[in-house]
């Protein structure tokens, strides 16, 4: 028989599928002796056909809400709909806070016109009473209607709350609003309440995802019905009854640092101001209750190894936990509360790295930096307002050898035990390889040469030397060059002493490398209209400014994307590699020299057919003999392939023969694969098939696993069956994300290789994907060996 209605005292932990996790864990509680308000779960199934039949149940279905809510008026002595005593609900979805969804909850439903009077008698307060009613309408007209807050919020802007003729007008003003924009009236049969609460708090779990956090992770989806969560309905309470009464809320540690010890705000009876009070004035005024509290908050942080949110009212003396839940944190707070948790022996190093998300690092990261705007930060997305914190309080913050808070380097160091990824950095200056080592590159993936020459004090050595007309004046040009470049390759060699160093030579198109052509013209056009244009000086800046013009004219290219760049410019400009490979042996010896261990790996760009890395690997090969002389010895330098072109890919059996390592650069590869330019493609089109439907994520955000991925796992197969040793990567701006670094690894990559900045989440995804791997294949023995037994 289908279970469409679970009493929580009915309930136990193990229902966990079937109540939700609240569900589940208030009818923990009750088993524990812990007093709770009485309630029930709607199971998912039965909000499913609530809301497919149109808000009609069948016939047992109603029947069994009917007896559960029969049920909590004979425990609690109070009635739904009755004018006197009435039983009030709260509506609340069971969605996991941690998720993308923005649920919603319906508090006091039952409310009406009639029931308001009997709260005012439960409560002695009639004030109160109506800015409940007031409360309810709101979000009522807002979940059940969609109605937007502005205009709830235009009527209310001037009520202070204190004058009953003034909330009846506005209570009268917001049931003229939902009748309006709703296009029915509020009801006032609490059973229509009751029903439309459900199907409007079910139907909030698939309100589209929040894109705050999922920006980070560079994705967009909606959840699924498959996803959505039961609901949650329990009798309200409001701590209005009594002397000794009161509300509010405790955390298991401080939700904005995560230091230990408990936390929280308490509202007690009489409080006319409704201002928050801290958990001290409940500890002097009701010391057992306190002491009740603790016990709970200790024991379930305990059983679930998270930090809890614990609600809580106090009526007559006597406290209840209306409901638990795991505490929305800031990232230093998760982070610490996380460490905290594996060395008291509650999660394992594996469970707390599972936890990590790139949000919790960015963040942490950027307050390191900036330890004053950790309050700024946090508070406006935490629920109780905390005083910041400076570098005494959080000792987190002290640690000036590091870029990394000390949390989040032992997490580091913990997700190195267990990763089998390398993580390596992109660099364009040296000063970006000493920083990735203080971040924990485990090397360099990609060493931007092109970054470094096009560089406003280079780029007019560079273009002398394109622009010149024969080979020696095209070397004189490259002599300033080199000793510029040999300087970055040994400082770069020296940051990364005993790392690997992989060196991309010049990548870029021919056309980035030429001077303006309208710049050039102008400036002829100027000299042409000179009068003492025939002075000898100006004569010769013509004449050669025409050169120049014919020049560039000769070199310019109708599709300059496919055009002459990487190891093709190589082949047509040779003398540009002389020098930076010249500069990368130079800097080597020096290096070896030094003492330093130099590991250089010789990158050549974009090879699209094996004879283009065969001639590019003599050229190197000569170079290194020339330069190295005795200490070839010691560098043992590599040479490989960049694999940017899907020829390569498709054809890496024979490019293996060549090559020492493979690199896939998969933004080029990306745009190659898809066939358009990736400026223009989010520019104009690739926003618009995001948001439709047709691509799920942007392929220059994530990696394309269907298509890009599938080239890339195929060119490492072929590869290692070449070579099965063959050292594989892959660098590029769309692999920092756990879905792609787990398609690295599950493909058998040596490394990945990203930003700087990147590196510490990095690190991290690369031991969530180890351990996924190791779980998911566990799962998968068992499963052969319970099927065999």
């Amino acid at each position: 028989m289908t279970k469409r209605v679970i009493l929580l005292e009915e309930g136990t932990a193990e229902m966990k599928g079937l109540m939700g996790s609240k569900g589940a864990d208030l009818a923990e509680l009750i088993h524990a002796g812990w007093s709770v308000p009485a309630g029930f779960v709607v199971t998912t199934e039965c909000c499913r056909e609530f809301c497919t039949r149109l808000g009609h149940l069948s016939g047992e279905g109603e029947e069994e809400i009917i007896n559960a809510i029969r049920h909590l008026e004979q425990q609690t002595g109070k009635f739904f709909g009755h004018s006197e005593n009435p039983l009030l609900l709260a509506v609340r979805t069971d969605q996991d806070r941690a998720s993308a969804t923005a649920t919603r909850s319906l508090l006091n439903v039952g409310l009406n016109d009639v029931t308001v009077k009997g709260l005012a008698h439960q409560t002695g307060d009639r004030l109160y009473a109506l800015r409940c009613y007031l409360d309810y309408l709101k979000e009522y007209g807002q979940l059940v209607y969609a109605i937007p807050s502005e205009l709830f919020t235009e009527i209310s802007s001037h009520v202070k709350g204190r004058d009953e003729t003034e909330l009846e007008l506005t209570i009268t003003e917001f049931k003229y609003l939902i009748e309006r924009e709703g296009r029915n009236p509020f009801p006032q049969d609490v059973q229509i309440q009751f029903k439309e609460a459900v199907r409007a708090v079910y139907h909030s779990q698939r309100i589209k995802a929040s894109r705050s956090q999922d920006e980070i992770m560079r994705k967009s989806y909606y959840i699924s019905s498959e996803q959505s969560a039961p609901v949650l309905i329990q009798t309200m309470m409001h701590g209005k009854c009594g002397e000794s009464s009161g509300t509010g809320t405790i955390y298991t540690c401080n939700p904005l640092t995560g230091e230990k010890g408990i936390t929280g705000r308490y509202v007690p009876t009489g409080n006319a101001s409704q201002t928050d009070h801290s958990l001290e004035r409940l500890r002097n005024d009701e010391p057992e209750l306190y002491t009740s509290l603790l016990e709970i908050g200790s024991q379930l942080e305990t059983h679930k190894g998270e930090v809890q949110e614990i609600t809580f009212v106090i009526e007559s003396g006597v406290s209840y936990v209306v409901q638990t839940q795991s505490a929305r944190l800031s990232s230093t707070a998760t982070l610490r509360s996380t460490v905290d948790f594996v060395h008291e022996g509650f999660i394992t190093k594996e469970d707390a790295l599972l936890r990590i998300q790139p949000a919790h690092i960015t963040e942490v990261q950027k307050l390191y930096t900036n330890p004053s705007s950790i309050s700024e930060a946090s508070n406006g997305h935490l629920p109780i307002q905390i005083q910041p914190v400076t570098n005494d309080e959080c000792p987190a913050y002290n640690n000036s050898d590091s870029l990394l808070s000390a949390d989040l380097q032992l997490l580091l160091n913990w997700a190195d035990e267990v990763k089998e990824l390398k993580v390596l950095a992109n660099v364009d200056h040296p000063l970006d390889a000493r920083t990735s080592r203080l971040l924990g590159a485990e090397g360099i993936g990609l060493c931007r040469t092109e970054n470094m020459l096009l560089s406003p004090a280079r780029l007019p050595f560079v273009q002398k030397m394109i622009l010149a007309d024969s080979e020696s004046e095209r070397r004189r040009g490259l002599e300033r060059l080199l000793p510029m470049q040999q300087s970055d390759f040994e400082q770069i060699f020296e940051a990364m002493d005993g790392y690997p160093v992989t060196i991309r030579l010049l990548d870029s198109p021919l056309h980035e490398l030429l001077p303006d052509l309208g710049v050039l013209e102008k400036r002829r056009e100027w000299l042409q209209a000179e009068e003492w244009q025939e002075q000898k000086d100006h004569q010769v800046e013509l004449e050669e400014l025409e050169r120049v013009i014919r020049r560039v004219c000769e070199l310019h290219e109708h599709n300059p994307t496919l055009g002459q760049q990487a190891c093709r410019l190589s082949m047509v400009f040779p003398e540009i590699v002389d020098m930076q490979l010249e500069a990368i042996f130079r800097a080597a010896v020096k290096g070896i020299r030094q003492g330093w261990w130099v590991r250089p790996e010789i990158m050549i760009p974009q090879i699209g057919h094996v004879h283009e890395l065969q001639v590019m690997r003599d050229l190197v090969d000569h170079v290194a003999d020339q330069v190295l002389g005795e200490e070839k010895r010691h560098c043992h330098y590599r040479v490989g392939a960049m694999i940017e072109a899907p020829r390569a890919a498709l054809t890496a059996t024979h490019i293996a023969r060549q090559a020492d390592f493979f690199s896939f650069g998969t933004d080029e590869l990306t745009e190659m694969t898809f066939g358009y330019s990736r400026h223009e493609a989010e520019k104009r089109f690739i926003q618009l098939d995001t948001d439709s439907r047709t691509v799920t994520n942007n392929p220059f955000h994530v990696l394309d696993i269907e298509g890009v991925g599938q080239l890339i796992e195929m060119a490492v197969v072929q590869g290692r069956i070449r070579k099965p040793h063959l050292k594989t990567g892959i660098c590029g701006e769309n692999v920092v994300d756990l879905e792609s670094i787990t398609f690295c690894h599950r493909i058998g990559l040596d490394y990945v290789s990203c930003l700087p900045e990147q590196i510490p989440y990095a690190r991290i995804a690369a031991a969530q994907a180890a351990i996924k791997g190791q779980r998911e294949g566990a799962d998968t023995q068992n499963t052969d060996i319970s099927t065999i037994a």
